[in-house]
C-alpha cells in the first residue's frame, strides 16, 4: 500500500467484516508489517496482547487452508481463483485510491466477490 495507510472503503469493510479479523486486528497486523511503532492511543500492553492474538488468526487460517487443500476440500484450481481475486482487488483498490470507481461499481464488485466466494465453497 503506497501511502503507508489502510484505505478502508466499502469493499474493504465488506472483506473485513466477512474475514476472521476484526478492523482493529487487521490494523495492528498492518502496523507491524509496516514497520511502525505501536499508536500512542493503544497501550502497549493492548497493542502486543491483539498482535499475538492476530498473529496466531493468521497462523491458524493457513493450517486451515492445508488441512483442507490434503483433505481435497479445496482444490488447486481454487488457489488460482483465490490468486485472480487478490490480483484483481489490488488493481481495484488503486482505482478507488484515484477516485475512478463509482459507488455502484463498489457494490458490483461485492456482489461478485461474494458469488465467486459462494461457488468456491459449493463446487463440488
Amino acid at each position: 500500500m503506497a501511502s503507508n495507510e489502510i484505505q478502508y472503503n466499502d469493499i474493504i469493510k465488506h472483506i473485513i467484516t466477512n474475514s476472521l479479523f476484526t478492523e482493529r486486528q487487521i490494523y495492528v497486523l498492518y502496523n507491524k508489517f509496516s514497520r511502525r511503532s505501536p499508536p500512542d492511543r493503544i497501550s502497549k500492553g493492548a497493542y502486543y496482547r491483539q498482535l499475538k492474538q492476530s498473529e496466531q488468526k493468521v497462523v491458524g487460517v493457513l493450517y486451515s487452508l492445508i488441512i483442507l487443500r490434503y483433505l481435497n476440500m479445496i482444490d488447486t484450481g481454487t488457489f488460482h481463483t483465490i490468486e485472480v481475486i487478490l490480483d484483481n482487488t489490488s488493481h481495484l483498490m488503486e482505482r478507488i485510491k484515484r477516485d475512478t470507481i463509482s459507488q455502484n461499481d463498489s457494490r458490483n464488485v461485492i456482489s461478485l466477490l461474494d458469488e465467486i466466494i459462494q461457488k468456491l465453497i459449493h463446487q463440488k
